[in-house]
């Protein structure tokens, strides 16, 4: 009887486990994925009230706030200028020369010496001329008397006419003859034809020189300027009697020029052409071949934002943004991204065409380590 007891009882377990179950659907699996969402949901919301209860009370986890260096953007005038080197040299040089031949008596001049306009240069040795002003004084002397002989035979109608007109001839020529040697005698003192710095002695004392022989070249140094070689892409750009900055290194001066030449033919090799500009103003310390850095404005904007580039941030596809700073509702200062569009630049700092707004403060050191939202504070206040 309890076999055959067990023996149902198998059977009946075996009936009931071959009995069809209910299969799941799509509709079961997406409620219970909501209510898992929810149930997430809830506990999330629980875990970050939570956490903002601990960081009250635990100092240690509060928000540190990022030390930044800020600026605020103000509407400003941007200049941007071409730079180029160049010299100073004075106008062609001038040669104090020599109207007669002659030995070197006095030179009184070396180079680099000042010189003023009619200022004694040297003296000639004239002894020659000065025997022949002799000679010819002698000869017009007795021309004259016998000119004044023949005269009065001729008031007297004595002699012929032609013994007259040949004593008067005679007479005439030999005061021409002295009046040119006379004016030679006066060239024996060589005078500066011009003020300025002797450049080069081209000759030296008792040396014998010929008419129109160099004896000292003098540079004209108060009519300075200052050369260069203009790119050729510059044409556009620059114009004749357009005013210049000027600065000098080596003086630690700075002034201002006006172009007085522009080339007019383009070097070939180089693709320049020259360029002289016209110092306004006068320095005693100025001298030919002093080096001078000119800058030549090329473009001027009024009333722009400008920040340096250095501080001008960029996402991975190349889009350019800052961080600017405002208050949170709990009245701190947080960074905010701001994407940016940039115009021209020129020594370091671009001119910001859109984005900014004057007043707003800008992160500058420290934009690398912020984030968007992030708590700062200021090291510059």
């Amino acid at each position: 009887m309890k076999k055959y007891i067990l023996f149902t009882l198998i059977v009946i377990g075996m009936g009931c486990r071959q009995q069809p179950q209910e299969a799941p659907t799509l509709a079961n699996y997406n409620q219970q994925l909501a209510e898992k969402k929810k149930q997430l949901i809830e506990l999330e919301t629980e875990i970050s009230e939570l956490t903002d209860k601990i960081a009250q009370l635990d100092p240690s986890l509060q928000e540190k706030a990022k030390l930044v260096d800020t600026s605020k953007m103000v509407a400003q005038d941007f200049t941007r200028y071409i730079n180029l080197q160049g010299a100073i040299e004075a106008e062609d040089p001038v040669n104090a020369v020599s109207e007669i031949a002659g030995r070197i008596l006095t030179l009184n001049f070396k180079e680099g010496d000042p010189v003023r306009k009619d200022q004694v240069v040297a003296t000639l040795d004239v002894e020659s001329i000065q025997k022949q002003v002799d000679e010819i004084n002698t000869s017009l002397d007795l021309a004259r008397d016998v000119f004044e002989r023949q005269k009065r035979l001729w008031d007297q109608n004595i002699g012929s006419e032609v013994q007259y007109l040949q004593a008067k001839n005679n007479v005439e020529r030999l005061e021409k003859s002295l009046e040119s040697l006379d004016f030679q005698m006066s060239k024996s003192v060589v005078h500066a034809p011009i003020s300025g710095t002797v450049d080069m002695v081209l000759t030296k004392q008792g040396e014998v020189v010929s008419p129109g022989l160099p004896i000292i070249q003098i540079l004209n140094t108060s009519q300075l300027k200052v050369t260069t070689d203009l790119p050729e892409n510059y044409l556009k750009i620059v114009r004749r009697g357009q005013i210049v900055n000027l600065e000098f290194p080596s003086l630690d001066l700075s002034t201002q020029g006006r172009i007085s030449l522009l080339g007019s033919k383009i070097d070939p090799a180089n693709r320049t052409l020259e360029l002289e500009i016209a110092l306004l103003t006068r320095h005693r310390l100025f001298k030919p071949n002093l080096l001078a850095e000119i800058k030549i404005e090329e473009l001027s904007a009024d009333d722009v934002i400008t920040m340096p580039l250095e501080y001008i941030l960029q996402e991975v596809d190349g889009t350019e943004f800052v961080y600017v700073v405002d208050k949170d509702d709990a009245e701190k200062y947080r960074a905010r991204k701001r994407y940016v569009n940039l115009g021209e630049a020129a020594d370091g700092n671009v001119i910001i065409d859109d984005g900014l707004l004057v007043g707003e403060t800008v992160v500058f050191k420290g934009a690398r380590n912020v984030s968007d939202g992030e708590l700062v504070e200021f090291s510059n206040l």
